[in-house]
């Protein structure tokens, strides 16, 4: 922290005993922005928190702005902490306080309280909120806004393992996203929807969607995306039958992810099982149970307890 913002706190500390109201408010919000800054999420909370209880009892004279602006400190705070859940209480609790002053506002709430859901696991809480999103008319909804609304509704969908409610969404999601410009969120709609595709055995859409996710991971030089999107076509191309191009695609895909810098243990396990499925099919049974054999070592460090 610097000698500025040193002096900055300390004459804002000096103030708060002999300030009321909303002067007192503003000052625990200044102090939340230096504590947010330095990386003490836990005081940024509190100082929140003890400003919303001033601006809730002086809610005839604070703007809906004030308020938006304390919730979203909250809510961060709480997300910077992996308190996700409690994010999304909050970001819930803001967008029922704004619903009836700034629609925008409310759902740009609701949207957050939604992320939070999905990054603390509950998928099935991120879908209500995306729905509640779609339920209402947003007056300064964007491109942007439409892809990312469509993208969080399948993205939980797919933890949910619900493909074909997810598809339409990904579409949607991908139509837009590629109005944007936006090339790396294209290829994350292509990724999933290769995946879903994949597990409703249309090897068709799979290959389609998995060699559009291929040629963009390579052109953008990311070995991580690349052995991924590698492994989703290997796969597809294993549901067309064409095993020798699924063989290289899966083999190419287990050496980028060993020399990633953190390995995806679980591609590999995966991946291993498939190239093992397709030397049964070719019947190279002793081949295939050699690799099996190899993989069960890797499984039981990955998935046993």
């Amino acid at each position: 922290m610097s000698n500025e913002n040193k002096t900055n706190e300390k004459e804002l500390w000096a103030t708060i005993p002999n300030s009321k109201g909303v002067d007192r408010a503003e000052n625990l919000i200044s102090l939340s922005h230096i504590a947010y800054d330095r990386g003490d999420y836990r005081s940024a909370l509190a100082l929140c928190e003890s400003a919303e209880d001033i601006y809730i009892s002086l809610k005839e004279v604070v703007t809906t702005n004030t308020l938006m602006h304390v919730y979203e400190g909250i809510t961060w705070s709480l997300k910077k902490l992996n308190r996700n859940s409690e994010a999304a209480e909050a970001a819930l609790k803001a967008a029922k306080v704004l619903a009836h002053d700034d629609v925008s506002a409310s759902l740009s709430m609701l949207r957050e309280a939604g992320r939070s859901y999905f990054h603390a696991g509950e998928y099935e809480k991120a879908l209500e909120c995306q729905r509640q999103v779609f339920a209402e008319v947003d007056p300064e909804i964007t491109e942007w806004n439409i892809a990312s609304d469509h993208y969080n509704c399948g993205t939980a969908n797919m933890e949910l393992k619900n493909y074909a409610d997810a598809i339409p969404d990904l579409l949607k999601a991908r139509e837009c996203f590629k109005k944007e410009k936006q090339p790396e969120n294209v290829y994350l709609c292509d990724e999933y929807l290769s995946q879903a595709y994949l597990e409703l055995g249309n090897g068709i859409e799979a290959v389609n969607h998995g060699q559009k996710a291929l040629d963009f991971a390579i052109i953008s030089k990311k070995e991580s995306n690349e052995s991924t999107a590698r492994y989703h076509l290997g796969c597809a191309k294993v549901l067309i039958a064409e095993f020798d191009q699924a063989q290289e695609l899966l083999d190419s895909a287990l050496t980028i992810n060993a020399h990633l810098p953190d390995p995806d243990w679980e591609l590999t396990i995966c991946a291993n099982k498939q190239i093992a499925n397709i030397l049964t099919i070719k019947g190279k049974t002793k081949a295939a149970e050699a690799i099996l054999k190899r993989n069960k070592t890797l499984e039981e460090t990955i998935y046993d307890s």
